[in-house]
């Protein structure tokens, strides 16, 4: 007999808050206790007059170290990819960068707000928009965590650094920020380009950043970006499950099994903290989130967090769904908790098929939504299952979804359906699906967005490829400005694809008043004048800019780079009368960006060095 968990009972307190009272009264200490190697920074003041990179057994015969342990003031984690094979940075690009942005943040010269899509969702359903100010970087003495300072370096000394990089999560628990050190330069012995993208693509760095996502400051300030002396932004939450770690580039393959079993200990800890700290809704969604957080790892899931289920049932789907509801505390499949989700939205995110199914057929609704806006996945008011399961790549969920006839149609509080989901997640899975289910790829969300222009806004390469067929060639335009707008998509790859798709490497934009875009661009235009952010500054250049003009906005540089050498034009004007150097000047784009833009000679060249092959590939597509 299959059991039912539809009839509303009297609500009685579920063993989950049974086992989080007991959390709480135990009184367990969030930290971990000790690092296995002390946790060495550098004072601010110290790293802000160094001219040279010098390794950690130097700055400790030198004094210029301190061991930290909290009482001192915040810590800073900086996390980067070394751009030599055996030096951190040999021509200090990277570390003049950091100098320089932490200069300028703590002075006030620039204030650290949310990316371009974390402060549209901000602005749009939270009333108002992160930012880091002066007042805060500058509040307690400052101290900067730095692998080649901190990690002992000599080959005589391999034990210790080992300890150290074991003591990673240790240190960034006790960093009240986290940086990504990510201008771009290129490799100096590979002449690889590094970025953004490069960094996020090593596995390592993923974990960084999910252990400060794991971490107990991890809702105090979010990860933040520094692209270049002048531009630094507050990086979206979801980044760090959209990219699992396990799906990251391992230099050693067998570092693979060590990062499981350490990833799945902090996700542990991190359900145990909500859980003690009252927080229910974050503790389901972080439980329900473990497949994708170690999708590409060989460990399986933490799913018997709360002790004492027993369960006579025999036939296995029956079970599942019967822990699942004990797990999560729920009574009833129609319970649905303050943060206005249902166990089968639950559901959707842990992404089990068979799980579904089986919920189906105890009645859940195949058409269920969360009532309420997601901050931590940006999931907007009205999101339903069948978008939450596109989104994370819960390909085998979507397809249980479409077989018991989920609405293709339905429509989120962004206007979006599922197929723009897995679009930004570059889920060609998933598109194929609710492509063949009838779901529309031209139909627009509220900013006007098909799910091709969203694939391009978001970098996703593969998506893009599928949906490419059939998108009409004035959304390319659009789609290459979506790009340069969100950043993610600022990659020499997408802006090609774009262009060889026939985008308009000189198109300027006009966004209808009365839009949705039209209206938030407005307001911020106006706002730009006394609070600036990335997205004023769109906002108050954007009408008749260039593809040119909104990467060198966003600090999209090799955008910037791949629309030179595609043989973009610089002396068009937007309709402030500014061109494309006027706004690097303005926003103080690096020297080398501002060079390229005045001249077309040398600085220019050696910009677009790297990317000559495809743009070439760019003019032989739009001869034919």
């Amino acid at each position: 007999m299959v059991p039912c968990f539809c009839a509303a009972a009297p609500r009685m307190p579920s063993e989950l808050e049974s086992y989080a009272e007991t959390l709480r009264m135990s009184a367990q200490d969030d930290a971990i206790t000790t690092p296995s190697f002390p946790m060495y920074v550098v004072p601010a003041d110290v790293l802000m007059a160094m001219t040279e990179l010098k390794a950690h057994e130097e700055l400790m015969a030198e004094g210029c170290l301190a061991q930290f342990d909290g009482s001192q003031g915040n810590a800073m984690f900086v996390s980067h990819q070394w751009s030599s094979i055996d030096h951190p940075d040999p021509h200090l690009e990277q570390f003049k960068a950091l100098q320089d942005a932490i200069r300028n943040a703590m002075s006030g010269t620039t204030t650290i707000w949310g990316n371009i899509s974390s402060e549209m969702y901000d602005q749009t359903f939270m009333g108002q928009p992160h930012h880091l100010s002066a007042a805060e970087l500058s509040s307690k003495p400052l101290f900067l965590w730095y692998d080649f300072f901190s990690c002992p370096q000599s080959r005589h000394n391999v034990a210790h650094r080992r300890l150290a990089i074991t003591s990673i999560p240790w240190y960034v628990d006790k960093c009240e920020f986290f940086v990504i050190l990510c201008p771009l330069l290129q490799h100096a012995d590979t002449r690889e380009l590094l970025n953004r993208n490069s960094w996020e693509s090593r596995a390592w760095c993923r974990l960084e950043r999910a252990t400060r996502a794991l971490s107990a400051k991890a809702d105090m300030h979010l990860p933040i970006e520094i692209h270049s002396a002048a531009h630094q932004e507050m990086a979206a939450y979801f980044s760090w499950f959209r990219y699992p770690v396990g799906e990251g580039h391992f230099t050693v393959e067998s570092d693979r099994q060590e990062i499981a079993v350490l990833l799945r200990g902090l996700i542990q800890k991190k359900l145990q903290f909500y859980l003690s700290h009252g927080h229910q809704h974050s503790y389901r969604i972080m439980s329900n989130l473990q497949r994708v957080l170690l999708r590409g790892l060989p460990i399986a899931p933490h799913d018997a967090l709360v002790p004492g289920f027993v369960s006579d049932l025999l036939d296995p789907a029956s079970f599942a769904a019967a822990h699942f509801m004990y797990q999560n505390g729920f009574q009833s499949l129609r319970e649905r908790d303050e943060a206005g989700w249902t166990p089968v939205c639950y559901a959707a995110l842990d992404g089990n098929p068979m799980l579904i199914l089986t919920l189906l057929e105890q009645r859940a609704d195949v058409n269920d939504k969360i009532t309420k806006g997601e901050p931590m996945c940006h999931f907007a008011p009205d999101t339903p299952i069948l978008h939450i399961s596109a989104s994370l790549t819960n390909n085998g969920a979507i397809k249980v979804l479409l077989a018991n006839r989920a609405d293709v149609d339905a429509k989120d509080g962004y206007g979006a359906t599922a197929l723009l989901w897995a679009a930004l997640s570059n889920n060609v899975e998933g598109i194929k699906s609710l492509v063949a289910a009838s779901c529309d790829p031209t139909e627009r969300n509220m900013i006007g967005y098909t799910p091709f222009i969203m694939a391009s806004a978001a970098g996703s390469l593969q998506a893009m490829g599928e949906l490419l067929k059939g998108t009409p060639r004035e959304d390319m335009d659009l789609a290459l400005h979506a790009a340069m707008r969100h950043g993610e998509g600022g990659t020499a790859r997408v802006v090609s694809t774009l262009i060889e798709a026939g985008a308009d490497v000189d198109h300027q934009q006009s966004t209808p008043f009365f839009s949705s875009l039209g209206i938030l661009f407005s307001g911020l235009s106006m706002r730009h004048r006394w609070k600036q952010s990335t997205l004023s500054t769109y906002a108050y250049h954007h009408d008749k800019a260039t593809p040119l003009m909104c990467s060198v906005i966003t600090s999209s540089f090799e955008a910037t780079a791949m629309l030179l050498a595609a043989g973009a034009r610089t002396d068009l004007r937007n309709s402030r009368g500014c061109t494309a150097a006027d706004i690097a000047v303005e926003t103080s784009a690096p020297d080398y960006i501002l060079s390229a833009l005045h001249e077309d000679g040398d600085a220019r060249a050696a910009l677009v060095m790297g990317f000559s092959d495809l743009a070439a590939n760019c003019f032989v597509s739009q001869a034919f």
